[in-house]
């Protein structure tokens, strides 16, 4: 049995916006209207039915592949934040624009992983650019709040033209240009990871209505994921190629993205960026908070 099946049997459903979700939101309800959400998620789903209701081996591996890319991104922004408290806490200010950035921008590309509108295009949305994956996210969130949106969207820009200013342009002022203070860092990476999650749960539903029988997961797409050509560099990351034939086998079906997170993935995600010697016990342990932005294990 695989950790899937037990996560959707010890989970507890949860009613919110007129609908039954697996996950527990914790910042969407603070920042959007309820009723908003209901009328987006019904919106989404109808154009989850038009990918849903014409279901194949291409379709089927397509989006097991975007929902472990997307559980992924919650994972690398998780461990971003966790890196930028730490910077923050050492005085490491000429990294803390850049984690930053990349953090948000972790959660951004979590949204556009599960999205609808954005093709696979034989893997090329993995490459995106920082530019269409922001607007995406934007278009999005105006659906939801379009005050929400144009704050989200001056925010990010000024986050990316400050990383750009602090890495590129060196000023011999350091940081002391004023950052944008719109938002908190962590409740807007919270917002964007949860509104993955809603995306995901809303594919599922989807899923469970129009496919029926079994389908395969097809080697080239867990090759897609696995395999990275940048610059005429070649990098193969076979803990994803591992967790990925797990998934062939044991539940070969795209699934929400905390169920696809195996309390094992999770805990060697993050056990990757530990220490390989503790010299003392102020090194940086990004153990220490799992659950910054997103519940990812039960």
């Amino acid at each position: 049995m695989s950790h899937i099946f037990v996560k959707k049997v010890i989970s507890e459903v949860k009613k919110y916006a007129g609908q039954e979700w697996w996950y527990n939101f914790r910042t969407i309800p603070t920042l959007i209207d309820e009723k908003q959400v209901e009328t987006f998620s019904k919106s989404l789903s109808l154009k989850y039915s038009e990918i849903t209701k014409k279901w194949d081996d291409d379709k089927n591996s397509e989006w097991i592949a975007r929902v472990f890319l997307s559980a992924k991104m919650i994972l690398s922004a998780s461990v971003m934040l966790e890196s930028l408290e730490y910077a923050e806490r050492k005085n490491l200010r000429a990294v803390i624009p850049n984690l930053e950035y990349y953090s948000i921008l972790s959660a951004i590309r979590a949204v556009v992983f599960v999205s609808p509108l954005i093709e696979w295009q034989n893997g090329k949305i993995i490459i995106q650019t920082h530019k269409k994956s922001i607007n995406v996210v934007s278009d999005w969130l105006s659906n939801l709040d379009k005050d929400l949106a144009e704050r989200f969207k001056k925010y990010i820009l000024h986050s990316k033209a400050y990383r750009e200013l602090i890495s590129y342009r060196a000023p011999s002022s350091g940081d002391s240009f004023g950052k944008s203070t719109e938002f908190d860092v962590i409740e807007l990476c919270q917002l964007l990871v949860e509104l993955a999650q809603l995306h995901s749960e809303v594919l599922e539903r989807s899923i469970h209505k129009h496919v029926k029988g079994t389908y395969n997961f097809k080697e080239e797409y867990i090759t897609q994921v696995c395999h990275s050509k940048i610059d005429g560099n070649s990098f193969r990351d076979d803990e994803d190629a591992y967790r990925l034939d797990y998934l062939r086998r044991k539940y070969p079906l795209p699934t929400n993205i905390q169920h696809i997170l195996s309390e094992g993935h999770v805990e060697d995600f993050f056990g990757s960026w530990c220490a390989k010697e503790e010299t003392d016990d102020d090194i940086f342990d990004p153990d220490d908070n799992w659950y910054i932005i997103f519940d990812v294990t039960l």
